[in-house]
């Protein structure tokens, strides 16, 4: 895949992210009443992960998955539902904005260690970006707003969500540099499987320890699930293939800050929120960012 086909299905990606958390928005976790609700929404959506990853491997011809996939596609699943479960207690622990700032941050973590993983060079102009982006991630979310205390659970519970959130993106780099790369269906099946399991698994143990009614997956969600599956998996193995081809300083800074960016904008679109002039001044430096880091090559060019 050359960077002139990669850049557009970057953008593709992107889109589908932003379609994918615009559903969840919409959907606001209806008819969950237990913890252990949520776990079972997303275990429906890796079977659908399942079903179309099945169908996408049989296409493309593929009869077996090497153990190097397989060992992959384990670590994966175990970190998406990781991931989750972070990312859900340090939500439910503390502010939301907070906490959606550190899981957007994550980026910083995958896009070093492709640097110095595979080696990839990067331009002072990259830096820059990476930094602009920070800050206007910092006033999109906007976390002034909250007033809640900040407790040390939740701060255990963000940095470990940082730390899933940065271990996405290396098993991405590590996988292309493995000899399964290029078994992108075969690993990520596995991994929806894997996670399926775990993700029932937690709603029931979670639901057992707090003494909370079986988990279910109500009629409401049933839409949602389906959905949700069918954005998130294309978008997901669209990434695990732009992350072999895209420098790390370039992909996941410009993903990452675009998908936020971009959900803020939607939210004002169509779920009529207001956004203040810092979060408009936020998108503004956000997308000088994102041109930045993206045209850093060019810009390095005419300043050399």
């Amino acid at each position: 895949m050359t960077l002139t086909v990669a850049y557009p299905l970057m953008a593709l990606s992107i889109l589908f992210s932003v379609i994918n958390a615009c559903l969840l928005h919409k959907f606001g976790n209806k008819d969950m009443d237990t913890p252990g609700d949520l776990f079972f929404f997303n275990g429906g959506i890796s079977i659908i992960w399942m079903l179309i990853l099945a169908v996408w491997f049989t296409i493309e011809g593929g009869t077996s998955v090497s153990p190097t996939a397989l060992i992959f596609g384990v670590i994966y699943g175990v970190i998406l539902c990781t991931f989750l479960f972070f990312k859900m207690r340090s939500m439910a622990e503390g502010p939301v904005s907070l906490s959606t700032l550190i899981g957007s941050c994550a980026f910083v973590i995958a896009t070093w260690f492709g640097v110095f993983y595979v080696p990839e060079n990067i331009s002072a102009f990259q830096i820059a970006g990476q930094v602009l982006l920070f800050i206007s991630l910092l006033l999109c979310v906007n976390p002034k707003k909250s007033g809640e205390k900040l407790t040390a659970k939740w701060f255990v519970y963000s940095f470990l969500f940082f730390l899933a959130g940065g271990a996405v993106g290396i098993i991405y780099k590590v996988f292309a540099k493995s000899d399964a790369a290029g078994e992108y269906n075969g690993m990520m099946l596995t991994a929806s499987i894997v996670s399926a399991i775990l993700f029932f698994v937690f709603g029931l143990l979670v639901n057992l320890f707090s003494k909370k009614q079986m988990p279910k997956i109500r009629k409401s969600s049933l839409m949602y699930i389906i959905l949700c599956g069918i954005v998130s998996c294309v978008y997901i193995r669209l990434n695990l293939s732009l992350s072999a081809v895209i420098p790390s300083a370039v992909f996941f800074p410009v993903s990452n800050g675009a998908m936020v960016i971009l959900s803020t904008v939607t939210g004002k679109l169509f779920f009529s929120e207001k956004l203040n002039k810092t979060q408009i001044t936020g998108i503004l430096i956000g997308l000088a960012a994102i041109v930045i880091t993206g045209c850093s090559d060019l810009l390095m060019k005419l300043f050399s």
